[in-house]
């Protein structure tokens, strides 16, 4: 299944190159959601949440009644996806917070499994040079 993805920045739609340079961005919303309209699943970032600077949640809503989306970017407890998929999201991403001591944090993974159920999670791994790229690009770790 493909899986288009917005991702969000201060308000906006976005697309980073490797989580750093704005190559483009947007903020006609409905443009997207009418484009995204007729895929099953629709992925959104939220990127100020993934690297600590604020986030998108309210903005969320606009995409999450009208698509069927798994959102990702900042989720690092399960308040936080409580959060989202109150906002409406079928699914949450889950990345940084899987890792830990350059290894994966299976307990992290085993602990949203059992509370929300493996079906609504989706597990993500950036790569930057080889290696697995954490906390929005911003740090490279040695695994890969």
């Amino acid at each position: 299944m493909l899986i288009p993805s917005i991702d969000l920045m201060d308000g906006k739609i976005v697309q980073l190159v490797q989580g750093q340079r704005k190559a483009l961005e947007f903020d006609d919303f409905e443009e997207w959601i009418v484009r995204f309209a007729s895929y099953p699943l629709v992925q959104l970032i939220d990127l100020n949440a993934a690297l600590r600077n604020g986030n998108n949640r309210a903005l969320l809503d606009r995409f999450t009644t009208r698509l069927v989306c798994q959102v990702g970017g900042g989720i690092r407890s399960l308040q936080d996806a409580t959060d989202v998929l109150a906002r409406g999201a079928k699914r949450i991403i889950l990345g940084s917070v899987l890792i830990k001591d350059n290894a994966i944090d299976l307990t992290t993974a085993e602990e949203f499994a059992e509370h929300f159920g493996s079906e609504r999670l989706t597990f993500a791994v950036d790569s930057k040079a080889g290696q697995v790229a954490i906390q929005g690009w911003r740090e490279t770790t040695s695994i890969s």
